[in-house]
C-alpha cells in the first residue's frame, strides 16, 4: 500500500483505494459516474483554466507597463531639457503594442472559455 497521486486532482491517495477521497475520481471502468462529481470536476477545471488566463493577463499588463514607464521618463526628461521628443522611435512603443495585443488575445480566450463552460452546463 503506497501513496500515489490522483490522476484528476493530484491529491495523495492510497494505491488500493478505488475512488479518490478528494475529487471522487475512479479508474474502475465498471464504476458509476456521479453527475454531481462530474459537474464539480468540470467546475474545478474551468476555475484552473480561468486562473491561468488571468495570470497571463497580468503578465501582459506588466509588459505594457514596462514599455510605458521608460517612455514617460524620456518624455518628462525631454520636456525639462527642452529637447524634441519623438516617442514613436522609442523601444517602449513595441512593448506597449505587444502587451496590449497579448492582453486582448487573452481576454478573448477568457470569454471563449467562459462561453464554452456555460454552454456545456446541464440544464436544471
Amino acid at each position: 500500500m503506497a501513496l500515489v497521486n490522483c490522476p484528476a486532482c493530484r491529491a495523495k491517495m492510497s494505491s488500493l483505494a478505488k475512488v479518490c477521497p478528494k475529487c471522487g475520481f475512479t479508474s474502475d471502468p465498471q464504476a458509476e459516474i456521479d453527475p454531481k462529481q462530474v459537474k464539480l470536476f468540470q467546475m474545478r477545471l474551468f476555475r484552473e483554466h480561468m486562473y491561468k488566463l488571468r495570470m497571463l493577463s497580468y503578465v501582459a499588463m506588466t509588459i505594457t507597463m514596462i514599455g510605458a514607464v521608460p517612455m514617460l521618463w524620456d518624455y518628462i526628461r525631454g520636456i525639462e531639457e527642452s529637447l524634441p521628443v519623438i516617442l514613436l522611435d522609442h523601444w517602449g512603443v513595441y512593448a506597449i503594442a505587444t502587451g496590449f495585443f497579448l492582453y486582448l488575445v487573452i481576454r478573448f480566450l477568457m470569454i471563449t472559455v467562459r462561453r464554452r463552460y456555460y454552454a456545456n452546463l446541464p440544464v436544471k
